[in-house]
């Protein structure tokens, strides 16, 4: 079986910036054994693989080395991106069958794709002191969520200038350290550690601002975010509050194509 393989600069509209991402297009389903190889082949951390899946939708899937994920949000946007590229009567929208069944709705909005994502919202918790150990600089405030830690600075400089300790970091118990600050050119600054995944910085990271959007949109009194990563590669993030929800959209761009051979079994 022949598939379309792409990788798609997200949250950003230059090679070399956002956060790429490799989305496989299969004319059905493949085995995940064979999909989980896929990954591993390119090198991948999560890819999006996607197939035909009936009245209008196309089915969403995300794989690492290791096998089936629960998914990103670089990489469903980067399938979105090659889905509304491929669109014959381009309507602006692509529906993502998921594989527990829901749905997902990416749509274009101008230069920008987006992506509705359930909030994530974090908690208060004092972790402060221990915190500012491992991240070099003490925050003003910290949060929690299921995907990590969050700790609040009071300025962007403070964001940028951080060198923390991965070591350190790994040995909280959730997989993401999130920081963040207002920003001076955004509305919002943001970096992601998580080297308990084997990801010592995020280059951009769509999941924390599930957790962002609704503390940002509470804090400054607005639902219309713009949220800058301050990684070596950067990205942009524009996000929307909508109810229990918020779409998150970006600009990108197809880096590469080609066409893969895989096995039929």
């Amino acid at each position: 079986m022949q598939a379309r393989v792409h990788q798609v600069v997200t949250f950003a509209s230059q090679p070399f910036r956002g956060n790429p991402a490799f989305v496989l297009s299969l004319p059905r389903a493949a085995p995940d054994a064979v999909l989980a190889a896929v990954a591993a082949e390119l090198r991948e951390g999560v890819l999006a693989a996607t197939w035909p899946a009936g009245s209008g939708r196309t089915a969403l899937r995300f794989f690492t080395p290791e096998g089936p994920h629960a998914g990103a949000g670089h990489a469903t946007l980067a399938a979105a991106h090659v889905e509304l590229a491929r669109q014959v009567a381009d309507d602006g929208r692509v529906a993502f069958l998921l594989a527990d069944g829901t749905e997902r709705i990416a749509a274009r909005e101008g230069d920008r794709i987006a992506v509705p994502w359930p909030l994530m919202p974090g908690a208060a918790v004092e972790r402060r002191a221990d915190l500012g150990i491992a991240l070099g600089r003490e925050p003003v405030e910290t949060l929690v969520a299921p995907f990590g830690y969050v700790a609040v600075y009071d300025d962007a400089a403070d964001v940028q200038a951080l060198q923390p300790d991965m070591t350190a970091l790994a040995d909280f118990d959730r997989g993401a350290i999130i920081v963040t600050a207002p920003g001076d050119r955004s509305d919002l600054v943001i970096r992601v550690f998580a080297p308990k995944l084997g990801l010592p910085e995020d280059p951009v990271c769509g999941t924390a601002h599930r957790i962002l959007a609704p503390y940002w949109a509470a804090r400054l009194g607005r639902d219309d975010l713009h949220s800058r990563q301050l990684s070596a590669r950067g990205g942009d993030l524009y996000c929307r509050m909508a109810g229990d929800s918020v779409s998150i959209g970006g600009q990108s761009r197809t880096f590469l194509e080609g066409v893969i051979e895989l096995p039929d079994a």
